[in-house]
């Protein structure tokens, strides 16, 4: 069974520390300005889904991040590393509470909800040095390096106040978290033996093929748009709240890829290259399982 992304408490203590780690010197969003009255009502379930979906991604990232962090004394990462990192789970959960605030004055966030295999990500099998290694580099340098650039997107075509403010918070996150991965793929690829690389290097295949699922998967393999069906057009008045298509996203993603991902995983001797091509052979196999 499925659980709801869980926010809320009645303990004092517990919300009192939640917003004074969670507030800090961020801009409050203009909450008042946001009026879903204002939004034709086709597009309004539209921009309820798309910020519900992302409460239950940001959720899990900080999952994620919650558990890369727990593991980082057995690679024997310094101190400082964890303490920053702590900083990214907090700002994973500051992003939770305003997707679902956004996701509340649209309907809801309801369907925002977690598979239970998904909120435990421990391999007994897999040492503390390649578990650390394989999320750093599906979570944080391919997920957390694009998304620095599909928020890009997001920011230019948002022109309501109240989301255009939630989205600069998200994007300045995640331009620091795009940093802290880098950073941390600096410490911890070197620590591992030309085997292990060429492990992660199959390992990133599916991490690619996830994220080519999620954010491109309309490009044919020449660079050129696959049309878009006609339950998948732009919606501008969604765009205007935050939420875009695929076809608008997929450049934004492929232009990260090249320009940022693969050539700065290939210069730490992950074998970039050959895992994106082979990322169409991985989702095949993920199909399939």
């Amino acid at each position: 069974m499925r659980r709801r992304v869980p926010l809320g408490t009645d303990e004092k203590l517990f919300r009192s520390m939640h917003r004074r780690m969670l507030d800090g010197p961020r801009p409050v969003p203009p909450w008042n300005l946001l009026d879903p009255a204002r939004t034709p009502e086709a597009s309004r379930e539209r921009v309820r889904q798309g910020w519900a979906a992302r409460v239950e991604s940001e959720y899990r990232s900080m999952v994620v991040f919650g558990e890369l962090i727990a593991r980082f004394p057995e690679v024997g990462l310094p101190l400082e590393v964890s303490c920053a990192a702590s900083q990214l789970l907090q700002d994973e959960a500051r992003h939770t509470e305003l997707c679902a605030r956004v996701a509340e004055a649209f309907g809801g966030y309801d369907d925002a909800t977690l598979d239970p295999k998904h909120l435990r990500l421990v391999d007994d099998d897999l040492p503390a040095h390649l578990f650390v290694a394989r999320w750093t580099a599906s979570m944080f340098c391919v997920g957390e390096a694009a998304s620095v650039g599909l928020l890009g997107v997001l920011r230019d075509g948002s022109t309501d106040p109240c989301v255009a403010s939630v989205i600069d918070t998200l994007l300045r996150d995640e331009v620091m978290h795009d940093r802290f991965g880098w950073g941390l793929a600096r410490m911890v690829f070197p620590l591992l033996t030309d085997d292990e690389r060429e492990w992660l290097g199959a390992d990133l295949a599916f991490a690619f093929a996830h994220y080519d699922r999620m954010n491109g998967g309309c490009l044919r393999p020449d660079g050129g748009a696959i049309p878009a069906t006609p339950d998948t057009p732009e919606d501008p008045d969604a765009l205007a709240l935050g939420v875009a298509s695929r076809w608008r996203f997929a450049p934004a993603f492929y232009r990260r890829v090249d320009e940022v991902i693969l050539p700065s995983l290939a210069a730490l001797g992950v074998p970039a290259y050959e895992a994106w091509a082979l990322r169409h052979e991985a989702a095949a196999t993920l199909v399939t399982e």
